[in-house]
């Protein structure tokens, strides 16, 4: 491929690589995790960030309300959280398995954000249902359940990043004012 030769007195302005180069650049700076490493961190991470809170929300039901969990020991409530979160981390590797690209996307919009939080609660609603079915608990008992963990795993931290980027981009501004 021919390079262009450049314009006379453009020595001092700006030239933009073409976007092939500039993709190579990136990958060397910023490479892309192969397939299995995103499984792998995919299924490690949706483990280790949804047994502790759901194990918590299930003793804290059980302490609080003991007719929602049947009255079930720490044992079993435990078991029930590595179900649930057993089950959380095979949806992850599924979703890491289809994902094209492990890049996040820069700037979502916030119909994407709603609809990417809709889908893990929905993932959510799933797996805790299964498990607290085959557990024997009622409809009604897994709803409350469920409803405890989908706020808890996924309202709650949003609420809680969308807040702190308030703070911050309020906090930016008072600096720059």
């Amino acid at each position: 491929m021919a390079t262009p030769a450049p314009e006379a007195g453009s020595e001092h302005q700006l030239v933009w690589a073409p976007g092939e180069v500039m993709t190579r650049i990136e990958q060397e700076v910023r490479p892309q995790p192969s397939l299995p490493r995103r499984i792998a961190l995919a299924a490690s991470g949706a483990f280790v960030l949804s047994w502790p809170p759901t194990f918590v929300v299930f003793a804290l039901a059980t302490l609080v309300a003991p007719s929602v969990t049947d009255e079930a020991g720490v044992g079993r409530v435990a078991l029930w959280a590595l179900q649930f979160a057993g089950l959380t981390a095979v949806a992850a590797v599924v979703g890491a398995a289809l994902r094209r690209s492990a890049e996040p996307e820069l700037d979502p919009s916030p119909g994407r954000i709603a609809l990417r939080i809709a889908g893990h609660a929905l993932v959510t609603v799933a797996c805790a249902g299964l498990v607290l079915a085959l557990a024997g608990l009622s409809v009604g008992q897994y709803a409350t359940l469920t409803a405890t963990l989908v706020v808890v795993l996924h309202l709650l931290p949003m609420a809680v990043a969308r807040l702190l980027f308030r703070l911050r981009r309020r906090g930016s501004a008072s600096l720059s004012a």
